[in-house]
């Protein structure tokens, strides 16, 4: 009852908000007071000036040789404020003029002879049009002759193209969204399991749990591959803080454009750009904590400062943020044992990039990111929950600062990327992009106790290195058909080793000192070798229809030295080569200006985890022998869906379908108390939709819809069972509603509901089943002088629950049977200058 008075006093202190909205409805307007035009060297500048440091929304289109820019919602404030016509001191641009045209406001820039080329640059209350003059109309053909938005899209097709015309579903998490959702999280793959349709929720650990449209996703950085094949560890999210990144393009489904392990499809993290102003600074500090108590040990900090500017052709950024975490608490105010957590760990990330413009088509850019983070608690898991029957919450176990004798250490995430690309924009009338990258991983998960199994009490500690290149060749054929072709290498080297404790003072001293005696190797350093050569190709036939095709042929070699396991079984090293073509088809069709039909049939490859293969070999194993077990599968998929993008709602829906013959489904081994990998067929499917509504200038509504599920024939006889929870999230809601309250105020709401699944453990499949839960969050970002306050408050109603994760993985180990955190408040501030 409590609760339930606390929520409702929370929810009614957020109805002033409508009533605020209603008085002010006819105030509320961004204004363009003031209007300047220059000359320069290679054209005009055009600069505005505005009340608030909002960003604009701005359209382009043409009229013969007049570009029209449009700011969208804005009103023009000068004495003659419907038309303004501003000297163009520059002989090739004859007139710029500013109109009042709606609630919109028009620049429309004419040049003499030729449409200008315009570069656009939104800065702090400034508004610049950088007008240059051209003498080849063939360069301005990025204008439409039609006022429309241009959303561009990268992973999908591995250049840039306008998302109407990929015949595959794709979720864009811009800038402003991540900004938003770090009001609440830093964790990536919390932030993703809440924006992301067929992307599952997050388990509140430092691990890529979470499958997305059941199988696994690569994971990238710029292009970068981060996954490591050994997938013990899982850590492709743990590698790159939020503030660091620009945008992130989702593109669910398989694919082989980047390689292997795409099997459910891509998650391409893009790293933040340099600005193109002189130089800008920018500072960000804040707190969290545990709201529920307001628990002292919850308190965490994080620190930012980045600097970013341009000089002729030169450019740069450095961005360096620190957050130190705190305790995590559930809503019955208990202290949660989260095995491998996020909670009271330091982490530092330092990204930097230089780059220089050679000319208008060339471009070369270094860049490099360093993250660690570093997890101490005083609090373990307590083991005794195991000896209790049936379903017990996880309880916290005080021991003190853990201790690590002889070797080894805390949990720790290590992850240094180096990075070099090219692009040339017009070689021999072709576009070029071409990279090469280094990786080095390292990873030491939180001490284990597995007795009585082999294991004993153990320390997994990886190592991961891999480097390789991209090149790629954009070629028109014809102005209506055009051919991708280029070559992908990668090699990545990894081992595991665990670090095993002395039994007798781990209990004499209830788990806090961890005396190593001894370093194992579990999975011994192997290399993978991966080469693709693809060729991809696409075909305007006519200005609302485009069809799209490639090949792409993937050769992956895996070899391994002589080595001992585990179990002191003798292996005999060798190597093995495995190849196969890929293809993939689709086609998009505008049915109006508003509507695209897209359908799509698209393949996957991807290797087993080596790690659990030269980990776990059975008797007689043999590396270049057993094709039953390392034999990689091929993901076949079919897709249809369609996208609605009108003046105030933007929609999608799709539906899709995919199997293997060869898949790797997990199976729940009661003796071992592990999931085991099995090599049958099966088959995923289910639907997506997403939805955003802009009601009025004051009022945003939206959410997304994901449902799945799947099977495999475990025993190859024809009898398919679930598949397990691990691979298939239950049905899952999102929605949101956004509310501009004042000028420089806004509030969002938004909400997340899991539905149940106990199909898999019906049929024994699964430990246990998966029961719903709902989650809602409150972010509001106030602007204060020239910086913003942002204050988030996460699982706002004080719901207790257990994520998925913990649910799934119960079965085996009440430890791992953490519950979710209760709620918990962000306040964080940052400037510009």
């Amino acid at each position: 009852m409590q609760r339930f008075i606390n929520s409702t006093c929370l929810m009614a202190g957020l109805l002033p908000i409508a009533f605020i909205q209603l008085v002010q409805a006819q105030e509320i307007v961004n204004l363009i007071f003031d209007i300047q035009a220059q000359a320069t060297t290679t054209g005009v500048d055009v600069q505005m000036k505005s009340l608030t440091d909002e960003p604009l929304l701005i359209q382009e289109y043409r009229e013969g040789n007049t570009i029209i820019i449009e700011i969208l919602d804005v009103d023009l404030g000068l004495p003659n404020d419907n038309n303004v016509i501003l000297s163009a001191p520059d002989e090739a641009i004859t007139t710029v003029e500013a109109e009042k045209v709606d609630r919109n406001v028009q620049i429309r820039i004419t040049g003499k002879d030729n449409l200008p080329k315009v570069n656009i640059i939104q800065g702090d209350k400034i508004l610049t049009l950088k007008a240059e003059a051209v003498s080849d109309f063939s360069q301005t053909q990025q204008y439409q002759e039609i006022p429309e938005t241009i959303d561009l899209i990268v992973t999908a097709t591995r250049k840039p193209d306008e998302l109407r015309r990929i015949p595959r579903s794709v979720t864009v998490i811009n800038r402003q969204q991540i900004e938003e959702q770090t009001a609440l999280t830093e964790d990536l793959g919390t932030i993703l399991g809440k924006l992301v349709p067929g992307f599952g929720p997050p388990s509140d650990r430092a691990f890529t749990a979470s499958s997305l449209r059941g199988r696994n996703a690569s994971i990238l950085i710029d292009g970068v591959p981060l996954n490591v094949n050994n997938r013990d560890f899982d850590r492709e999210l743990q590698t790159i803080s939020p503030n660091a990144i620009e945008r992130i393009e989702v593109l669910r489904g398989p694919s082989a454009l980047y390689g292997g392990e795409a099997t459910g499809g891509i998650i391409n993290i893009i790293t933040r750009r340099p600005t193109e102003e002189s130089f800008v600074s920018t500072a960000e500090i804040g707190i969290d904590a545990a709201l529920g108590e307001l628990q002292g040990e919850s308190f965490g900090n994080f620190l930012r400062y980045g600097i970013s500017g341009k000089k002729d052709d030169f450019d740069f950024l450095i961005d360096l943020s620190r957050k130190d975490s705190g305790a995590s608490f559930d809503a019955q105010g208990d202290r949660i044992p989260t095995i491998q957590g996020t909670d009271e760990s330091e982490t530092f990330n330092l990204l930097g990039k230089l780059g220089v413009q050679f000319d208008e088509n060339q471009r070369l850019q270094f860049t490099a990111n360093y993250f660690y983070d570093r997890r101490e608690s005083p609090f373990i898991s307590d083991p005794a929950v195991d000896d209790i029957e049936g379903r017990r919450k996880a309880r916290a176990l005080r021991v003190g600062t853990l201790e690590f004798p002889n070797g080894g250490g805390p949990q720790m995430d290590q992850n240094i990327l180096l990075n070099l690309s090219y692009s040339h924009n017009d070689l021999w009338g072709s576009s070029l992009d071409t990279q090469i990258y280094y990786r080095d991983n390292v990873s030491r998960s939180d001490p284990r106790d597995r007795r009585p199994g082999a294991f004993g009490i153990f320390q997994g500690e990886l190592n991961s290195q891999n480097w390789g290149t991209r090149f790629s060749v954009d070629t028109p054929v014809s102005p209506q058909f055009n051919i991708l072709w280029g070559f992908d290498f990668d090699q990545e080297t990894s081992s595991n080793t665990f670090n095993l404790f002395d039994g007798d003072i781990f209990d004499a001293t209830n788990g806090k000192v961890n005396r190593l005696t001894e370093k194992r190797i579990l999975v011994p350093a192997y290399d993978l070798n991966s080469l693709g050569l693809l060729a991809q190709v696409q075909w305007d036939v006519s200005e609302n229809f485009t069809l799209s095709g490639g090949l792409r042929y993937e050769n992956i070699k895996v070899s391994v030295g002589d080595y001992t396991t585990f179990f002191d079984d003798f292996i005999k090293g060798d190597s093995d080569t495995f190849d196969d073509f890929l293809f993939n088809v689709g086609a998009s069709f505008n049915v109006t200006e508003e509507v695209t039909l897209f359908a799509s049939f698209s393949q996957g490859f991807s290797v087993p985890d080596f790690g659990i293969v030269f980990g776990f070999p059975d008797p007689g194993f043999e590396v270049g022998q057993d094709v039953n077990i390392t034999q990689p599968q091929k993901v076949n998929e079919f897709e249809l869906g369609l996208r609605g993008n009108w003046n105030n709602i933007q929609a999608s829906l799709s539906g899709f379908y995919n199997y293997s013959d060869f898949g790797s489904a997990f199976e729940f081994n009661n003796d071992t108390g592990f999931f085991d990998i099995v090599r049958a067929p099966e088959r995923v499917y289910g639907i997506e939709a997403t939805i955003d509504t802009q009601i009025n200038d004051f009022w945003n509504l939206g959410g997304t819809f994901s449902w799945s599920d799947g099977e495999a024939d475990l025993a190859n006889d024809g009898n398919y069972l679930p598949l397990s929870s691990a691979r298939i999230s239950p049905i899952k809601f999102t929605a949101y509603v956004q509310n501009q309250t004042l000028p420089n105020w806004s509030n969002r709401l938004q909400a997340t509901w899991i539905g149940d699944r106990s199909s898999a453990f019906d049929e024994g499949v699964d430990p246990s089943p998966v029961y719903s839960y709902f989650l809602l969050d409150l972010i509001s970002s106030i602007k204060l002088g020239q910086g913003t306050l942002q204050i988030g408050i996460e699982n706002l109603l004080d719901t207790f629950y257990f994520p998925l994760y913990s649910q799934r993985t119960q079965g085996f180990s009440n430890t791992f049977y953490s519950a979710g955190s209760g709620r918990t408040i962000s306040v964080k501030y940052g400037i510009s200058w």
